[in-house]
């Protein structure tokens, strides 16, 4: 059963929205346009990877948390791939979507990977990481009174990635094996040592603890692009607004649910609060008593009256 089920994060949707309203020739765009690639390669690899569960016999009951986020007592975060429970133990997988020959100097705690183009860039050690995970979920199986084995690995979504004889005997191998590395933790684990209750009760305390994390986007307003944005044309085309509907003067496409991505768009890249002039700002509209009607129309709620009447965004 997957009790928290894999979505686009939020710093996924920002990207996303942002990258729809810098311009192209931005200074900063370049950046955030890789951030966004990386992100996109990263999901896509996650979903390579949930694709292969569809296929791998597990013991019953057993519960999946996909990227699962959560704030340690040390004020810092836990952001794990994929966290599979089961009565015989517990499995936490970072995966990683990356190309090149990967290698490991245990001696520097170095993890390194060489292009294609034959350049050595350094890494985040993904061991590590998924160590770190596995030692954090410990404690609260520590602290929950239970004894259940946990386990960890890297699990690579591409061919394209060739693993060094350095990281023989690392629980790091292609997505290609997970079946048969989960069939060896389950050759290895015969016997359930958590009843079906507290390993629900266990799962259910995990995901009440999910909290997605949101990373801000240092970027001024100003030097977005403003107004409702044609899906049809690619290089942020305004539309115009006559009732009751959105036009786009350069395709000619009409549409009423535009705004509504527009919101979102100011959501994730402004705040959760409008007024009637942020509206008329962000919506490029310059009737104020247009912007009240339509306010009205979206997802808000109005709080205050007259000149002080904000409206926050309704999810």
């Amino acid at each position: 059963m997957i009790l928290l089920d894999r979505q686009e994060s939020e710093q996924h949707k920002i990207l996303e929205a942002l990258i729809r309203r810098l311009p192209s020739t931005h200074t900063e765009y370049q950046n955030y346009f890789e951030r966004l690639r990386r992100i996109h390669a990263g999901f896509a690899g996650e979903q390579r990877v949930d694709a292969e569960w569809l296929e791998i016999i597990l013991p019953h009951p057993h519960y999946f948390l996909h990227n699962l986020q959560i704030l340690n007592h040390f004020g810092t975060t836990h952001q794990i791939d994929t966290v599979l429970l089961c009565p015989q133990f517990i499995l936490i997988l970072e995966i990683k979507n990356v190309t090149g020959f990967l290698d490991f100097d245990e001696s520097f705690y170095q993890f390194t990977r060489t292009t294609a183009e034959g350049d050595v860039e350094g890494m985040t050690n993904p061991l590590y990481q998924s160590r770190r995970h596995m030692e954090w979920m410990m404690g609260m199986l520590q602290q929950s009174r239970l004894e259940i084995p946990v386990q960890y690995a890297v699990v690579l979504a591409t061919k394209n990635a060739i693993l060094s004889k350095s990281l023989r005997g690392q629980p790091i191998f292609h997505v290609s094996g997970l079946r048969y590395q989960v069939r060896e933790w389950l050759r290895q684990h015969k016997e359930a040592v958590v009843d079906e209750e507290k390993l629900f009760q266990f799962s259910s305390k995990l995901l009440s603890m999910h909290r997605p994390i949101k990373r801000e986007i240092a970027l001024p307003v100003q030097d977005l692009v403003k107004g409702v944005l044609c899906e049809s044309c690619l290089n942020g085309q305004t539309m115009n607004y006559r009732y009751p509907k959105w036009y786009c003067q350069r395709c000619g496409a009409v549409d009423q649910e535009e705004i509504f991505r527009t919101l979102e768009d100011y959501r994730l890249l402004v705040g959760e609060t409008l007024t009637n002039k942020s509206f008329c700002e962000f919506f490029a509209i310059d009737s104020p008593n247009t912007a009240y009607k339509l306010l009205q129309k979206l997802p808000l709620k109005a709080v205050g009256t007259k000149s002080n009447r904000k409206y926050l965004i309704v999810n």
